[in-house]
């Protein structure tokens, strides 16, 4: 299923403008929906319309946070982060309103699952906001980033589709004929940076470090016959930019890997910050995710990478329109019904 923009531009072929006529009939009236994605480094708002097949944005932004760090060190958010993190949710809902969304979603991620306070921050939450966190698990984030792809993937042969976030890495894979299957790693680009503290940038033993967490990691993911990854969200993207003529193609080689890897071993994080209009602190999160996404092709086999926007935010946003109140039960089915 592709989703483009609303309202996309005479460019858009003949072909592609048949089958989004095709795939109208399973479309719903169009609604603003709002979700607020509390993550391990950012915490972020998506507001757009849709059908249940295009979307458009309203708004997509963020707020850094630390969250992935601090579950990291030590194993609870805090009072301070959780005020953090309810005053930027108070901000996101005000904003979601005044869009014309009827609601906003929150949705948490892996320093939620595995902070020791999830509950009282959850209640917290609960009490000077009205608003209901849902912790998603591992499956259930996998599949609302396959939702929330922004463009069509061929889904005639076995596909992984996959999210390196902060804290956490999701993978699904999509074969012909079966049902969708989702796993959850717990390496992410932020876990993994606070594990190795590596230099700024890495010395040659940091890099080996953050190569072998990240291979043992993924050593229960098994091969397949997949010879695509479709990766998702701000890791995968920013990488883009250090090599720039793959922001045009968003089809990553060997070349353009070892490129990136070149670039990251002999700059610093604010030479990264300032050559490629990426923060400094997202800069230095880099390596650790480089690491990740060497480690997960090596281990699948996969020779053909792809980077996609989209993700679990639009995803959500996507599964309440097709699904209802009763989204988080219908995601299998609705990736089954994806074409």
């Amino acid at each position: 299923m592709k989703r483009t923009p609303l309202g996309s531009t005479s460019r858009t072929s003949a072909a592609n403008r048949g089958g989004a006529r095709e795939r109208a009939v399973n479309a719903t009236p169009p609604r603003i929906g709002a979700v607020a994605d509390i993550g391990s480094n950012s915490i972020h708002l998506l507001v757009a319309v849709t059908d249940g097949v295009r979307l458009g944005s309203l708004t997509d932004e963020s707020i850094p946070s630390e969250l992935g760090r601090l579950v990291e060190r030590r194993e609870e958010i805090g009072s301070k982060a959780t005020s953090d993190v309810i005053d930027a949710l108070d901000r996101f809902h005000a904003r979601a309103l005044r869009l014309g969304a009827h609601s906003l979603t929150v949705v948490a991620t892996e320093p939620l699952r595995r902070a020791k306070d999830r509950a009282s921050v959850i209640k917290e939450i609960r009490s000077r906001l009205g608003l209901e966190p849902i912790v998603l698990e591992h499956e259930e984030e996998g599949f609302l980033t396959v939702l929330g792809l922004i463009h069509a993937h061929d889904r005639s042969k076995p596909l992984l589709v996959g999210d390196i976030g902060g804290g956490s890495t999701e993978i699904v894979r999509l074969v012909p004929g079966r049902a969708p299957v989702a796993q959850g790693f717990s390496i992410g680009s932020a876990r993994l940076m606070t594990r190795v503290n590596y230099s700024d940038p890495p010395k040659l033993r940091e890099w080996r470090a953050l190569r072998d967490h990240a291979q043992t990691a993924f050593s229960h993911l098994p091969a397949g016959d997949a010879a695509q990854l479709v990766l998702v969200g701000g890791t995968a993207t920013r990488l883009l930019k250090l090599v720039p003529e793959t922001l045009l193609t968003h089809a990553v080689r060997p070349a353009d890997l070892r490129l990136m890897g070149e670039r990251l071993a002999s700059l610093s994080a604010a030479e990264i910050s300032s050559a490629y209009a990426i923060s400094e602190r997202r800069a230095r999160l880099l390596p650790a995710g480089l690491s990740i996404l060497e480690a997960l092709l090596q281990q699948t086999g996969v020779t053909d990478l792809r980077v996609d926007r989209g993700g679990i935010r639009e995803g959500v946003i996507i599964a309440e329109a097709l699904g209802g109140s009763t989204w988080r039960g219908a995601l299998g089915d609705l990736v089954r019904a994806q074409r």
